[in-house]
């Protein structure tokens, strides 16, 4: 199936530098790329639609600080039922294009007050806490069975990015994260982010580390970014609402915006 994605993503024409995923309430970045050509996944053959809230599902192509990107407006995730291949498939049919350099994005929950609300959190690390791994199975879409994730989140690009950010408009200074993801759709129970913390995770989601993990089999360079959207339960006192993770998503997305725009204009 991934051949016939491969065939129509071909008859667009699609030239990239970058893809990128924007994740919830990270969407309007998509509406400042210029001479967009906009591609809903239902269009594209085996690509499925997400069924969350502030996930459009379609593909973005055009021009971003006169770089061609390619933005993902939307992503699967677990709890929605997917499986990890379905999660990471048009990720692995643009690789399997020619672009290599991928930039994730997510919202996540703080598991401590180093992270508050409206901060962006550059990826470190990951742990992979959802009992599933998208490269599982017989087919092999990179060269290696046991791919090495020592350098998972681009180290060289990291150390880029944090230089770059202290000459870039952003409320809080960015900070290297762990980041922890975990299969939803529920948010952690207090013991839960306790225990995440003291596993040495500084943020959780539902997303992202399926994606990493593929890209990464497939020779990709990646650089993952969180937006902070709400402390973990128990960490303050509050009751976690996934329409209040959209809102602070999109109270954070120009800084959001600053810093990617910061990156692209860079770093290609």
């Amino acid at each position: 199936m991934i051949d016939q994605a491969l065939e129509f993503l071909g008859s667009q024409k699609i030239e990239a530098d970058l893809a990128l995923v924007l994740g919830s309430g990270l969407g309007p970045l998509a509406d400042k790329i210029s001479s967009a050509k906009r591609i809903p996944y239902s269009q594209i053959p085996g690509a499925k639609v997400s069924s969350v809230a502030g996930h459009k599902g379609e593909l973005v192509v055009g021009e971003l600080e006169g770089k061609k990107v390619i933005a993902l407006s939307g992503r699967l995730h677990g709890y929605e039922g997917h499986t990890p291949n379905e999660v990471v498939y048009l990720l692995r049919a643009l690789r399997k294009l020619g672009i290599r350099k991928f930039i994730l994005s997510n919202a996540s929950g703080s598991t401590h007050k180093a992270f508050p609300p409206g901060s962006l959190a550059l990826i470190g690390d990951h742990i992979n806490f959802t009992g599933k791994n998208p490269l599982t199975g017989a087919e092999l879409y990179g060269a290696e069975r046991f791919p090495d994730m020592s350098d998972l989140y681009s180290l060289k690009w990291r150390e880029q990015v944090l230089s770059l950010s202290k000459k870039t408009k952003l409320k809080f200074p960015l900070k290297e994260a762990v980041y922890i993801g975990v299969r939803g759709p529920n948010f952690e129970t207090p013991a839960e982010i306790r225990a995440f913390r003291t596993m040495g995770a500084d943020i959780v989601g539902m997303s992202t580390v399926w994606e990493a993990i593929a890209l990464k089999q497939m020779g990709a360079e990646i650089l993952g970014i969180s937006c902070v959207c709400n402390f973990g339960a128990g960490v303050v006192d509050q009751v976690l609402k996934h329409e209040d993770v959209l809102q602070a998503g999109r109270d954070a997305s120009q800084d959001f915006q600053n810093l990617v725009e910061a990156i692209i204009g860079v770093s290609l």
